[in-house]
């Protein structure tokens, strides 16, 4: 019977991998089939007839280093081509960024302090020093990048061996969702998992550590306790995670053969608290308001779906990891079978459950999701090769093609969100007068005026200067009346105002057209 289930487990195996190489070629849609159930069928299967293999040292050094600095090349390469020919930040955010990293600290704007977490503008203030901002929202967020698949090979190599460590990063380089995650650019996000990554290595490397002690604890544990306490204060939602994650692991790893160790409780509680002292010290003073998320995160566990965060839904994640989703759930199994209840199974298991249960920030948190199961797709195809090498590796090189090819796909179309000629006209609003203010009615620019018109900037919903309610800002894009704006307009006060209107006709008579682009538009109000 097992033998028969082993011979099924291959053959759907390989059949599912032809079916995923067909998809990335187009031949037909990839929700014609229920993949993610035979996804599912598949890791289920594998962890039932070959979870008990341990993962071993296979490939040979040569081909090892040759691979990694082919990795290292792909997920540079990826990141690189959406630049070609072009020199304007990708993402929706490049303009907030911008003001951030340059104004920041100076400006101390309340928007500032309850959104960008201080240790990312204590980061920014040296090496803004060295490199140009549009270096550091290019070029430097590509290095934050390549720092993250390295944190993910060196996690991956300490919890399941070299080979699992090169697989991960190997399907890091070509993974479609971490590339989204590059062209959304949430920079803070991408360092904030980097410090989080490194601080489950270094606790792992703790436990067989022998190194000099420092006030009781070894160097190996400070530097993870560092880097967790480094983590809160650079990305909260990483935090939170990384937070939820260390809770349960600091209270069931205590129990170990069939008994409760409170000693290693305490040291574990011991741990925590010092990661969120450290955390809290950066929050001190004017950024506290940042605490503020509190709210929002307890009122999702009674209202789910209310907070989605900006990302891709579930259904298509699911669609979009079709090359390792199965193999990260035997990687997944492999950690049940041998009762390894460690970070990375909390962290797979609590992001697991905030994205499928729809609490906070669901869709963002997808992100969080996808690093673990890379992680444990590496530790997954580990496994696969092992038992059957050469099909192993046909089947991994097979998902990675497929997988690289929608990614390159992807990177070759991804575009930044405001042409030349809309970012050029933008500029030129650093030469009106230096009081004036600059109203965006799109908040898709908004983000690119507040940064690059170096001028005090009104938009629906953001930054600190709007003083409309949702009604007033639809009264204002619709209105005629000159009275009905005067009356809108008069919450301001003096001094002159400019209306960057994108590519959208303004037609209220109170606005008169003050400069222009091709099809972008900017507007003076002159009543």
């Amino acid at each position: 019977m097992k033998d028969l289930m082993k011979n099924t487990f291959w053959q759907l195996a390989v059949v599912y991998t032809l079916l995923v190489a067909l998809i990335s070629l187009n031949f037909f849609e990839k929700y014609v089939i229920h993949f993610e159930v035979l996804a599912l069928i598949i890791g289920l299967l594998g962890i039932y007839i070959i979870g008990k293999e341990k993962t071993g040292n296979k490939i040979n050094k040569r081909l090892h280093y040759f691979l990694f600095a082919l990795a290292i090349i792909l997920i540079l390469a990826f990141r690189i081509i959406p630049y070609v020919g072009n020199s304007i930040p990708l993402g929706y955010d490049a303009g907030i960024y911008k003001y951030t990293i340059e104004s920041g600290l100076s400006s101390m704007d309340e928007w500032v302090l309850n959104n960008a977490e201080p240790l990312f503008l204590y980061l920014m203030e040296p090496l803004k020093l060295v490199f140009s901002i549009q270096f550091l929202l290019t070029y430097g967020f590509i290095g934050f990048c390549l720092l993250l698949g390295l944190s993910i090979y060196f996690v991956s190599r300490e919890f399941f061996g070299n080979d699992a460590g090169l697989i991960a990063l190997l399907i890091y380089s070509v993974s479609y969702i971490q590339f989204l995650t590059f062209d959304y650019m949430y920079y803070r996000n991408v360092i904030g998992l980097t410090l989080a990554l490194f601080s489950i290595y270094f606790m792992k490397k703790a436990k067989d550590s022998k190194d000099s002690k420092f006030l009781g604890l070894s160097i190996t544990l400070w530097l993870s306790i560092i880097l967790g306490g480094l983590l809160g204060a650079m990305h909260r939602p990483t935090f939170y995670i990384f937070g939820l994650s260390y809770f349960f692991y600091a209270f069931i790893s205590p129990y170990q053969n069939k008994k409760y160790d409170f000693r290693l409780l305490n040291k574990n509680i011991l741990h925590g608290v010092l990661m969120l002292l450290i955390a809290g010290m950066f929050y001190l003073g004017k950024f506290r308001s940042a605490l503020a998320i509190i709210g929002p995160v307890a009122n999702s566990f009674i209202s789910p779906g209310s907070s989605p965060g900006t990302f891709i839904s579930f259904f298509s994640y699911q669609f979009s990891t079709l090359a390792y989703i199965p193999f990260a759930l035997i990687g997944f199994g492999s950690l049940l079978r041998k009762k390894e209840f460690n970070m990375l199974f909390f962290w797979t298991a609590v992001a697991s459950i905030i994205v499928y249960f729809r609490f906070f920030f669901f869709n963002r948190f997808i992100i969080h999701l996808d690093i673990a199961l890379i992680i444990l797709a590496g530790a997954g195809f580990s496994i696969l090769i092992q038992n059957k090498r050469k099909i192993g590796a046909v089947i991994l090189i097979i998902m990675l093609l497929s997988a690289g090819f929608a990614t390159f796909k992807e990177a070759r179309n991804a575009k930044s969100l405001i042409t030349e000629d809309g970012l050029n006209l933008i500029k030129t609003l650093e030469n009106v007068e230096e009081d004036a203010r600059i109203i965006s009615i799109s908040s898709k620019y908004s983000p690119w005026v507040l940064g690059y018109s170096n001028r005090i900037t009104i938009a629906p919903g953001l930054f600190d200067e709007n003083k409309w309610s949702e009604e007033e800002w639809n009264i204002f894009w619709e209105s005629t009346n000159i009275e009905e704006t005067k009356d809108l307009m008069s919450v301001y006060g003096e001094g002159p105002i400019y209306l960057f209107a994108g590519t959208k006709e303004f037609n209220n008579p109170c606005f008169q057209e003050y400069s222009s682009e091709k099809e972008w538009r900017i507007y003076k109000y002159g009543c």
